[in-house]
């Protein structure tokens, strides 16, 4: 048994070594095509010589991650409080009103969105654009996680600070919050990642508004100048945040303060 145990445990490990693997080679080929000058030299060079151009674009893509994230969460836990705790008419069509953009295209929807700017909305041709996209975009992901963790909390424990005299709002603040916060969580990182790196969107409002970001500046590069050492070193920074910023938050955020031990 203890063989048969020691051996089923070797080859989970192998197992996983070997799809990490599989995930990082492609970070590692375009890592180490970034090393590359063009004399053939290997140092940070391409790092250093983008730095007035692309680090603007990075900076643009995380305030508007950051942003889509706070107000999705501004939107998201009060909606999916609302629709786990309270019965009411019409609930299942509002429901499906906020979640159907996921049962649309991503270009499709990005694109009657555009055209909607275009014709109704002009002051969207805008950072503004930018905002509302994202915003409504990545919603579902937010809304769906937050119905999770409110299925998955316990009534009881609302009921019990309620007759401790805790007022709605406390019971919601010191009760509710830190209990939901592993689905706050995963929320919160897809959310961030995926707008971060979101291209189909900021490609399209690219052309009317004049604003790039880093995706699609990645993309722009690319398309003028091929797989260039620069070219790798932006794709490299992309997925140095992404990673970064999601251990960051894990090791810091998520695990001391959105799981009940810390919270205030």
């Amino acid at each position: 048994m203890n063989r048969n145990f020691d051996l089923s445990t070797i080859i989970s490990y192998l197992y996983i070594i070997f799809v990490s693997i599989l995930i990082f080679i492609p970070f590692m080929i375009s890592f180490w095509r970034s090393l590359w000058t063009p004399d053939g030299q290997i140092g940070l060079s391409n790092y250093f010589s983008m730095a007035g151009v692309f680090w603007p674009r990075v900076w643009l893509s995380l305030q508007l991650s950051l942003i889509t994230v706070v107000l999705d969460l501004l939107i998201a836990i009060p909606a999916a409080y609302a629709l786990t705790r309270y019965e009411f008419k019409g609930k299942r069509p509002i429901l499906l009103t906020l979640i159907g953009v996921w049962y649309v295209p991503g270009i499709a929807y990005a694109l009657s969105l555009v055209l909607s700017f275009y014709l109704i909305y002009k002051q969207c041709l805008s950072i503004l654009g930018f905002i509302v996209t994202y915003t409504t975009g990545f919603l579902p992901m937010m809304l769906l996680s937050s119905i999770v963790a409110f299925r998955r909390l316990d009534i009881s424990y609302e009921e019990a600070a309620a007759c401790l005299g805790a007022t709605g709002l406390k019971r919601f603040i010191y009760i509710v919050l830190p209990l939901i916060g592993p689905g706050i969580t995963s929320g919160i990182l897809l959310t961030f990642v995926l707008s971060f790196n979101e291209f189909i969107t900021a490609f399209l409002l690219a052309g009317p508004t004049g604003i790039l970001t880093a995706p699609v500046k990645v993309f722009d590069d690319i398309s003028h100048a091929g797989m260039l050492g620069f070219v790798a070193a932006e794709a490299s920074i992309l997925q140095i945040i992404s990673l970064t910023v999601i251990f960051v938050y894990l090791k810091i955020v998520g695990t001391r303060y959105l799981k009940g031990t810390v919270f205030f």
